[in-house]
């Protein structure tokens, strides 16, 4: 579980998320995102005052297993919108195997 809030925590202060390319634009971005520790992230899931979102394949999924509860995108490129909740003052903190 450690190391599934470990992936956690590195993909949140990324924003780039599991993207392919990176922009400048998404750079610039990245710095103005607020981090968190490892046991930041288990206290905030632990208290449900944030999802997690996994944004990895199923192979991944398969063999490294997923955060309990976490949403399952579908394409980390281009899933609907329909895929995160509709409550927009959610907050989400993203995870992949590979974060850019």
């Amino acid at each position: 579980m450690r190391t599934f809030l470990f992936a956690t925590a590195l993909c949140f202060a990324s924003l780039a998320g599991c993207s392919k390319t990176e922009t400048a634009g998404v750079a610039d971005k990245a710095k103005d995102v607020p981090s968190m520790t490892v046991d930041e992230v288990d206290q905030a899931l632990t208290a449900k005052q944030v999802v997690a979102v996994d944004c990895n394949t199923d192979k991944t999924r398969k063999r490294s297993g997923v955060v309990p509860g976490a949403i399952l995108i579908s394409d980390d490129e281009s899933y609907a919108a329909t895929e995160l909740p509709a409550d927009k003052t959610t907050k989400l903190v993203f995870y992949c195997a590979n974060p850019g």
